[in-house]
């Protein structure tokens, strides 16, 4: 007689042709713990992958909100932080420079804003109150402030902060212009700490109107009674490395002085000289002329500027918009190497340098250029609705790419190629008028055709441009502006402002 065992479960099932009855039955029977144990692992896995890839973005998020431009994060409804009057909307928006701050009481304060959770930042006065500029809607002034950081390098690494100080000004008394000349007493160079915002240095610099940081020195700019005197200028001592004077020959402007102005910016190592003619003058960090006769001979209209990053002098020419060209001048100043581009020179919004070396011009397309080279990077028709040599309304460089605001919409680029990776055209009657991002999102901000909708700001995923959240502007408002970072909304007449978040 046969001897048999009975088991739980099932029967095994009969194995596949040549297959073995044993394996087949190990890999049929129940339980089958072993798929459960592959499904933990496989949960483990990719909760592990989205991890990561959370990670990743987080971090990149972080430091897109570190670049210039950035706002705020917007992660909900618009609500009206804090309301402004006009008198101090202008108080806020005439600061000389994002951080710096006047008092009711003429005063001056530096306010160094970390940009994290954990630093609250700090707070210096700079100047004490001045009674002559006590009580002004606003002040014109050349008092200013900026970090010390090299060509190319992120704010946050600077290690001072530095400031040209006066007491003088133009106090604005009125919104018709009404205004009163107050004479400076007193202009200096203050040096503060980023760490604690504790002074470093401070030293008098009479009548300076400009200057520029060039690595452990300062180039200040003066109206002299015949001539631009400019010098270079331990930061910290004070004491003269160098001079340069630009005599004042022209008869107009010996006797008009008010007609005359300098200015100064760096330009990677060398520092760009705006004098009382117009001419641009190039120095080296020594205070030798590399280059001089830029512009200021009356031929044409022309203009320049230094990209934010303070690597790249730009010098913009041309009658009209059909002629209009942008001359990258060549690091060390010398012509031959100079680079002309045709268009109208466009400055992103925000440039987070991922794709580098770029310069944009508008004509009737959109042009990339490689400044090192002067080779065209490629040509997109995106913003070729806009009137001849009309830059778009706004475009920034994010995480390769450029996002480009037109009247036809929004529309995404490979930065290095061109090619439309996704466009979002605006709906009936909706006009968009800025192109913003918190970090997480693109934001454009709409505004209606007609008066009977609101305005309203729209944020769109990065990689396919799809709509994530659609944001009304709270009751009363309806335009947008940034300003250090943060969301400002105002009526239609201009009489009432408020922080939005």
């Amino acid at each position: 007689m046969q001897t048999v065992e009975l088991l739980d479960g099932e029967p095994d099932r009969a194995p596949d042709d040549g297959g073995d009855a044993g394996t087949g039955a190990w890999l049929t029977g129940k339980p089958r713990w072993w798929l459960a144990g592959i499904a933990v692992l496989l949960v483990v896995v990719l909760g592990a992958a989205q991890w990561v890839i959370r990670s990743r973005e987080d971090a990149a998020a972080a430091r897109l909100a570190a670049v210039d431009g950035v706002v705020a994060e917007v992660d909900g409804p618009l609500d009206i932080a804090r309301s402004y009057s006009a008198m101090d909307a202008y108080a806020l928006f005439g600061s000389e420079g994002a951080q710096l701050v006047r008092g009711d009481d003429g005063s001056l304060t530096y306010r160094w804003a970390a940009g994290t959770a954990d630093d609250p930042g700090w707070s210096t006065p700079v100047l004490g109150p001045v009674p002559a500029l006590a009580d002004a809607l606003w002040v014109s002034s050349t008092s200013s402030c900026m970090p010390d950081v090299e060509p190319g390098e992120d704010v946050s690494t600077a290690t001072r902060v530095v400031c040209l100080i006066t007491d003088g000004g133009t106090k604005i008394l009125a919104d018709d212009g009404t205004s009163v000349e107050v004479r400076a007493t007193t202009t200096f160079v203050e040096v503060l700490d980023t760490a604690d915002g504790m002074p470093l240095a401070q030293w008098p610099a009479p009548r300076a109107q400009t200057y520029a940081l060039n690595g452990e020195q300062i180039v200040l700019g003066v109206i002299e009674d015949a001539a631009d005197v400019f010098t270079g200028r331990d930061l910290l001592a004070g004491d003269v490395r160098w001079t340069h004077e630009v005599p004042v020959t022209e008869p107009l402007l010996l006797e008009n002085p008010m007609m005359r102005n300098v200015s100064a910016s760096r330009a990677g190592d060398l520092v760009a000289l705006r004098v009382s003619s117009g001419e641009l003058q190039l120095l080296s960090g020594d205070g030798r002329v590399v280059r001089d006769g830029i512009g200021g001979d009356g031929s044409s209209s022309w203009g320049w500027s230094v990209d934010p990053a303070g690597r790249l002098l730009a010098v913009f020419w041309g009658d009209d918009a059909a002629s209009a060209s942008v001359t990258v001048v060549a690091p060390d100043g010398d012509p031959s190497a100079d680079r002309i581009l045709t268009g109208s020179l466009v400055q992103a919004e925000v440039d987070d340098g991922s794709v580098p070396d770029l310069v944009l011009t508008a004509d009737s397309v959109l042009h990339a250029w490689d400044a090192k080279s002067g080779s065209e990077l490629w040509a997109s028709t995106e913003a070729s609705d806009l009137p001849l040599g009309t830059a778009p309304l706004s475009v920034l460089v994010v995480r390769g790419r450029l996002y480009v605001l037109s009247e036809k919409g929004v529309a995404a680029l490979d930065g290095r190629t061109g090619e439309t990776l996704w466009r979002v055209d605006p709906g009936e009657g909706e006009v968009p008028t800025a192109l913003l991002t918190d970090a997480h999102h693109l934001l454009i901000a709409y505004e209606r055709s007609a008066l009977d909708g609101g305005s309203f700001l729209v944020a769109y995923d990065f990689a396919e441009g799809a709509e994530v959240s659609h944001i009304p502007y709270p009751t009363g408002i309806d335009h947008l502006a940034v300003w250090d970072g943060q969301l400002i909304g105002y009526d239609q007449e201009g009489t009432t402002f408020a922080l939005l978040r």
